[in-house]
């Protein structure tokens, strides 16, 4: 158990860092939290943040007066997060994220990592090239990108009709 309001035990570092591989557990960022330095190598960059999902110290963001010491410490009370999403969980003293939200993106991003395993970043990229056309009434969208996309050079899109016409709606 840490004494630190702000630290985990480092085994519990390590191992929400590994369950996490390393990315960012708000669905909405994923930054990767580790890169190898420049300089030298046998050290890295790293902006990972073990981050307590209620408060190690009383008065700190969704503390919760019902934990002992040893599960405020635990890794069921931490998630990995990059420093910019650590801080900003904390703002406001924590009402923006309530505890079920971060549980909430822990458990998907865990399963996502569990999803992802042994895959190659390729796999999550959609490579969209030639010819794209689209006609009708209504909703009509020529070319539709809800992932991560590579759009190769000389990709044409087209969408004509009556209605609501997107030539290519990314998002």
């Amino acid at each position: 158990m840490s004494k630190n309001r702000d630290d985990f035990d480092p085994k519990v570092v390590d191992t929400l860092s590994r369950r996490a591989s390393f990315i960012c557990s708000n669905p909405d960022c994923r930054a990767l939290a580790i890169a190898p330095s420049n300089e030298d190598t046998s050290k890295a960059i790293y902006i990972g943040v073990a981050a307590h999902i209620t408060a190690a110290a009383e008065g700190g963001p969704r503390y919760d007066p019902n934990l002992t010491p040893d599960q405020r410490a635990s890794i069921e009370n931490g998630i990995f997060l990059c420093s910019s999403c650590s801080v900003m969980i904390d703002k406001n003293g924590g009402i923006d994220f309530p505890t079920n939200l971060l549980h909430q993106w822990k458990r998907n991003h865990e399963q996502w990592v569990r999803e992802h395993l042994n895959k190659s970043v390729e796999s999550q990229i959609t490579i969209v090239d030639g010819e794209h056309k689209a006609k009708g009434i209504g909703n009509v969208t020529g070319l539709e990108i809800k992932k991560s996309a590579i759009i190769k050079p000389g990709t044409k899109v087209s969408a004509e009709g009556i209605g609501n016409v997107t030539g290519t709606k990314i998002g």
